[in-house]
Formats: C-alpha cells, structure tokens, sequence
C-alpha cells in the first residue's frame, strides 16, 4: 500500500473510533439551574369599586366617545374637555347623574349643533379631557387625559 492509502486508512480509523466512543460515551449534560416560579398575591382591589372609563376619537375626528361604567360607585362623576380652536377656547362641560344608571355613553362633538346642522370647529389643537368622581367612600378621583386629534 502506499503511504498516502495507508494515512487515509488510519484517518478513516480513528475518525469511526472517535464517532462510536462519542456514542456510547457521551459527555455528561449538565442541567440548567432549576426554575423556581414566583408566587404573586392576587389584589384583593377591583376596578368593580370605583368607576371605570373608555374614551376614545370617534372614527371621524370630530368628536370625543365616553362610556362610563360602576358609576353606582360614586356620588357624582363630572366631565370637561377643553381645547384651542385656532386662538379661541372651546370646551364642553356636563356630569353624570345617579339616575342614569351604573353604565352610561356620552358623545362630546367638536362643534355646534343647530336643527340637525353641525358647524365643527376648526384647527383644534391642545385638546384636554377630565373626569373627576366624587366616590362613595369619600375619596376623589380625578382621571386626565391628552387628546391628539
């Protein structure tokens, strides 16, 4: 045989030994360090004592959606939304009554309303959302919202 047969051989050799000791031999896998899960207290507070809120921008920019929920929970829930319409300040103000039940919408429009016919007001900028609810415990809530039109 010639030299460079016979290099190959070993090679070849000692490649099949090395795969059959890995094999059978394989080395030892160390585990990762065990996961300890962390147990979390549930909160005994809800949102079911106290008011909760969605507000969002009608699909056509031009006016605000309020749903009010839990509104039993207070005493008095008061809205004001303000904002610039060029240089002048414009605003709409209102509440919500007890005997309007514990869920309730309000449409706020960026404009004037008169027999159907809606004049809205132009180049609003720096508009401001506040609701402020007097709850039944005595505190006073007071929620703040920026308004990108």
């Amino acid at each position: 045989m010639s030299n460079v047969k016979h290099q190959k051989l070993i090679f070849l050799f000692v490649l099949f030994l090395s795969l059959i000791a890995y094999h059978f031999f394989p080395s030892p896998v160390l585990a990762a360090k065990p996961r300890v899960w962390k147990t979390t207290q549930k909160s005994t507070a809800t949102s079911a004592g106290r008011p909760t809120y969605s507000v969002k921008l009608r699909s056509d920019r031009r006016a605000l959606n309020i749903t009010f929920n839990n509104v039993n929970t207070a005493n008095s829930v008061t809205y004001e939304l303000t904002y610039l319409s060029g240089n002048l300040e414009k605003g709409v103000f209102g509440s919500i009554l007890p005997k309007e039940g514990n869920y309730t919408t309000r449409s706020l429009l960026f404009g004037t309303c008169s027999k159907n016919v809606c004049t809205y007001h132009p180049n609003i900028s720096g508009m401001q959302f506040k609701i402020t609810a007097k709850l039944n415990t005595g505190k006073t809530l007071i929620k703040k919202y920026r308004v990108k039109v």
